[in-house]
Formats: structure tokens, C-alpha cells, sequence
């Protein structure tokens, strides 16, 4: 009897009584800010910056910018890699290049980069490649620089940090400071 009260409330309009449905109309999804991205990998060997791009979803590109350091590098040469990393980010719009988010794109590019670190630096493994290595994410949008470490779970496997972890800087073009943050987020990653 139940059922059939609950039911004809439905047909009525009435919704269920248990919910209040009202005014509960879709609303528009926000538009997110513009924002620029990079990656940065770094093991005893090596700091490698990378220029991402896409939209909510970022992505290497597949002749993206790379940059190479050796792991003591000057804050000023590390800001300035970083922020032509940024530079070089592109928006792009997925129903315009949707086999830009194609998962096979991507593995590739990241199995092109894996193999040209290996080589460059003589990493006989991915396993060996990613044993040490700090990963963070940087982040250029709303006149903010924001950089998160991540924490390594296992060899090439990473999960965020909590959000106090992250260096936030204003926009800035001063090569140093970049730098000095990116160093900073580095050594926060776990």
C-alpha cells in the first residue's frame, strides 16, 4: 500500500516524500581559469622539466618541451627552465583535439620520455629509473605559481600530499625565486 501512495505522489509532481526536490534544477558547470601547467621529475641524477597541456585534464604533448638539468642546478637556471616550461603549456579544447586525450597518445609519450631518460642517464630499469624519484606538479593561473610534491607509493606510482605541502608564490618572473620554490616543493615531496 505503501508503494502505490509513494508512487501516485511521483505521478502527482509531489516527489518522494522522503526528498525535497524542489528548485533542485541543473546548474551550469563553472568555466575553469586559464591556467598553464609543467611536470618535474628528479632523481640523483637528474631534473627533467616538461611542459603539459590541455584543460582539465593535462597532458604531455608529443614534441612538448623538455628541459634537462643536472640535480644542483642554480634557483635561477631551475626558475628559468620552469617558467618556459609554463610559457610553452597550451589550452586545448577537447571536442576540438580529442585525440589529444587519447590514453594510447599519452602512454606513448610517456614511454618516449622514460626511454630517452634511461638512456641519457643510464638507468638500466623503469624500476631503478623511478626507485628515488621526487615528481611534483606546477601550476600557472589566477596570478599564482602553485607547485605540489607527491608522495611515491612504489616505483612510478605517486599520491598527493596534503594541500599544506604545496609552495604557492605570486605570478612572478624573477628566475631565483621560481627556483627556490620549485626546490622547496622538491624537497617536500616524499
Amino acid at each position: 500500500m505503501e508503494a502505490a501512495t509513494q508512487g501516485e505522489a511521483l505521478r502527482q509532481g509531489k516527489g518522494h516524500p522522503a526528498r525535497n526536490h524542489e528548485d533542485q534544477r541543473m546548474k551550469s558547470t563553472d568555466v575553469l581559469p586559464f591556467a598553464q601547467w609543467a611536470e618535474i621529475s628528479r632523481t640523483e641524477r637528474f631534473i627533467s622539466i616538461e611542459t603539459l597541456s590541455g584543460y582539465s585534464m593535462v597532458q604531455r604533448e608529443d614534441d612538448g618541451y623538455v628541459v634537462n638539468l643536472a640535480p644542483g642546478a642554480a634557483d635561477e637556471e631551475l626558475g628559468r627552465a620552469l617558467l618556459e616550461a609554463l610559457k610553452w603549456s597550451r589550452f586545448i579544447w577537447p571536442p576540438d583535439e580529442w585525440g589529444f586525450f587519447e590514453a594510447e597518445r599519452y602512454e606513448q609519450c610517456y614511454q618516449n620520455w622514460e626511454k630517452d631518460i634511461m638512456q641519457r642517464y643510464g638507468y638500466k630499469s623503469t624500476r631503478d629509473l623511478h626507485k628515488n624519484m621526487d615528481w611534483c606538479r606546477a601550476k600557472r593561473s589566477e596570478g599564482k605559481i602553485l607547485i605540489r610534491p607527491h608522495k611515491r607509493d612504489k616505483p612510478g606510482y605517486w599520491s598527493d600530499l596534503p594541500r599544506e605541502r604545496d609552495v604557492v608564490i605570486a605570478e612572478t618572473n624573477n628566475a631565483a625565486a621560481v627556483g627556490a620554490a620549485l626546490r622547496l616543493a622538491l624537497d617536500r615531496c616524499e
